[in-house]
């Protein structure tokens, strides 16, 4: 795919985040003129901020500004659907308003599968305060895509992990005690995930950018789970170390056993398959997580 050569920007909400530090170079790398809107430029849940932005340099809207922390969605909820729902809400009036096209970064919504691998047209069940203010963003886009004719792209990325990961989460949790610390702590070894690598989740939503005209809906992973011990495991096995693995048992509200994403629509429509094994991300985010350590 080339550069849209529009002469517009992509506007990129939450662009001081994990993924928006991210994609804001990236695009910048592919040719794009990017318009980076972090949270001290831009407060989405402030509509009138929203629309003052200057719409006539903006042929897209990649729209990351979000709380994302799932333990965190417990304790203030209300919070979570103020940014992420309502937020969401001003974004879509904005492109309803100047006629522009926007993919809106979802999340994993699927609650406990039924089965394995989720397509987006199985039942999404929300668990957690998180995933349910993302759903009803969601809601929000179908609603403006159908009835207002906005052209909105929905990602639900399944477990990202990359470099610039901040290390509550547990890839970067686990690399950083595999490094610096006598142990790996985790809390449970037994839960498997669909861990997709941060590049190959950027060149999806790069792609969005010009190839999607309606409404599309795509889930974002690799098609294969792993569980945390596999994780550990295979980090282990590229540092060459055997440090012991402390496991507490306990067992995260909500848990889910087993999750893998369905990645044949999206391979269908734009072509894209991720480029990055689990092997393979683990190896690039552990030279430069060793580089900045």
């Amino acid at each position: 795919m080339e550069a849209s050569g529009s002469g517009k920007k992509i506007a990129v909400t939450g662009a001081g985040g994990f993924i928006g530090r991210a994609l804001v170079t990236y695009l910048q790398e592919k040719g794009e003129e990017v318009m980076a809107l972090d949270s001290k430029m831009l407060d989405v849940t402030d509509g009138e901020a929203v629309n003052a932005l200057p719409f006539r340099e903006i042929g897209h809207i990649v729209h990351l500004a979000g709380k994302t922390f799932v333990p965190h969605s417990w304790e203030a909820p209300a919070e979570f659907v103020k940014t992420n729902t309502m937020g969401t809400l001003h974004m879509l009036e904005f492109c309803r308003m100047y006629e522009i096209p926007m993919t809106y970064i979802s999340a994993y919504i699927y609650g406990q599968p039924e089965k394995n691998p989720i397509r987006e047209t199985d039942i999404v069940k929300p668990n957690n305060p998180y995933a349910k203010s993302k759903y009803m963003a969601e809601e929000l886009c179908e609603f403006y895509a159908r009835q207002f004719g906005v052209k909105v792209c929905i990602i639900r990325p399944f477990n990202v992990y990359g470099p610039g990961q901040k290390e509550n989460f547990l890839i970067p949790q686990i690399i950083t005690h595999a490094i610096k610390q006598d142990c790996i702590q985790v809390l449970d070894l037994a839960p498997r995930r669909d861990y997709i690598y941060l590049d190959d989740l950027l060149e999806a939503i790069w792609q969005t950018v010009d190839q999607v005209q309606e409404y599309e809906v795509f889930n974002i992973g690799s098609g294969v789970s792993y569980s945390v011990k596999e994780v550990i495991e295979k980090v282990q096995d590229i540092l060459g170390s055997e440090k012991p693995v402390v496991c507490k048992n306990e067992t995260r509200k909500n848990e889910l056993n087993d999750v893998v994403a369905d990645i044949t629509h999206v391979r269908e429509v734009l072509g894209w398959r991720p480029a990055h094994s689990l092997e393979q991300g683990l190896q690039e985010m552990i030279e430069k997580m060793t580089v900045l350590s």
